[in-house]
This record gives C-alpha cells, structure tokens and sequence, in this order.
C-alpha cells in the first residue's frame, strides 16, 4: 500500500521530506556520500524558449576544469547550498536569484567549447551578428530591414551579410523568418491566442500570408497544428 507523508518510501528506498526552502530525497540513515542539488528554470516568454530548443538535450561541465567559468560554477553552487542548508529567512529567494547566473555560465561554456559555433548558437555567440540576432527575438514583429539590422551589428550591409552567410549559411532575413515562424509555432502549441494575435506578434499583416508562410515551414496549416497539439 502506498503511504503519504514524510516517511513515504519510493524507488531504491528513497523518502521524501521538507527541508527548509526545498524538499530533501535521501536513502540513508547516515550522513551521505554524495550530495545531489537539482532544480528548474522555467521561461515563461517565447524567445528564450528558441534559444533552449537550440541547445542539446544534455549539458556536462566538471567543477575541476582550470577555466575561469568554471571556478564561478563552484563559487555559484557552494552559496546556493550553503543558503540552502543555513535555512534563514530569504534563502528560497536568494538560492532561486543564484541560479540564473548558475545556468547562464553553463550555456557559456558551452558556447566556447569547439562545435557549440553554428546556427542559432552561434549566432548569438558571435560579438557582432548576436546583436542582431538578439533584436530580431527581442522584437520579431518589427518590420526590420538589412540596413538596421547591420547597424544593430556595427557592420555595413555587406559585410553583415557576408558574416552572416559564414556562420549561419542562411541569408539574415532567411533567419528572421525563421525565427518568427518558430515564435508563432511555439504560441500555436502553448497558448489560446487568435490566428490574427498569433500572426501579427510573428511580424505578419495577414492571416492569409502567415498561413501560406506557415505551411511551407510545416507542410501544414496552422489550424492542423492547433487541433493536433496535446
């Protein structure tokens, strides 16, 4: 029989129970040998989720590398458990706020790393084209042109595009399009918006254009995508 509460056991004889601002999951009587702190980040806007759907399903950095990243990990993990254990008033808090650097500089190594350097990565890597990049999620709607977006990369036209082209293999206005059909994909799946709020927060006039832009991203209608999501 099941059993709730505090001495509830699951798999491996594992138990559950509140310890301070987070629960604590043990399987030992004694003090143990290993030390687990596991949390979630949750992004509640759209394009940060482009940016996590460019990432790989798994992410491994060693505490023991020599680079100056990593050392920081240790400083930023050794505070959140130390807040954690201490228990005093705001440590929730204080250990929520110190995971947001926590997870940047995971997603930084692993821009430097060799191969972390193409697509939307390594655009937004890149110290020029990530400004413009980053003003194209920012606002995607904005009717944005070459010449704007090579000022928001301190580069001129061509030159912007020939970046672009190196590291993206795409045309800048080719990403942007992307990006805005992905921005209205990922609201079609997750929200209740009207077709007309969903089409015109991608940068479209119409539901008409959007809906023929859609369907050559998707091979479907958007209206298929929205009956089919679970």
């Amino acid at each position: 029989m099941a059993r709730d509460g505090p001495d509830r056991r699951g798999p491996f004889g594992i138990r559950s129970r509140p310890f301070g601002p987070v629960e604590l999951k043990t399987n030992t009587e004694d003090r143990p040998r290993i030390q687990l702190i596991c949390g979630r980040l949750r992004f509640d806007l759209a394009h940060p989720n482009l940016l996590l759907a460019a990432l790989p399903d798994a992410i491994v950095v060693s505490a023991a590398d020599d680079r100056t990243d990593a050392s920081r990990l240790r400083m930023f993990m050794s505070a959140i458990q130390e807040e954690i254990e201490a228990n005093l008033a705001g440590a929730a808090a204080i250990a929520t706020d110190l995971a947001s650097p926590l997870f940047v500089m995971v997603v930084r190594i692993h821009l430097q790393r060799q191969g972390a350097s193409k697509g939307l990565l390594g655009l937004l890597a890149h110290r020029q084209l990530g400004e413009a990049v980053r003003a194209m999620l920012e606002e995607p709607a904005r009717n944005w042109s070459l010449n704007e977006l090579a000022a928001r990369a301190n580069a001129s036209r061509a030159s912007f595009v020939r970046m672009f082209q190196r590291v993206a293999h795409r045309a800048p206005l080719e990403i942007l399009t992307e990006l805005r059909l992905e921005l209205a994909s990922r609201k079609l799946r997750t929200t209740s918006l009207a077709w007309a709020d969903v089409a015109a927060e991608a940068g479209y006039q119409s539901e008409s254009s959007f809906s023929r832009a859609f369907k050559r991203r998707f091979g479907r209608a958007p209206g298929a995508l929205r009956a089919g999501r679970t």
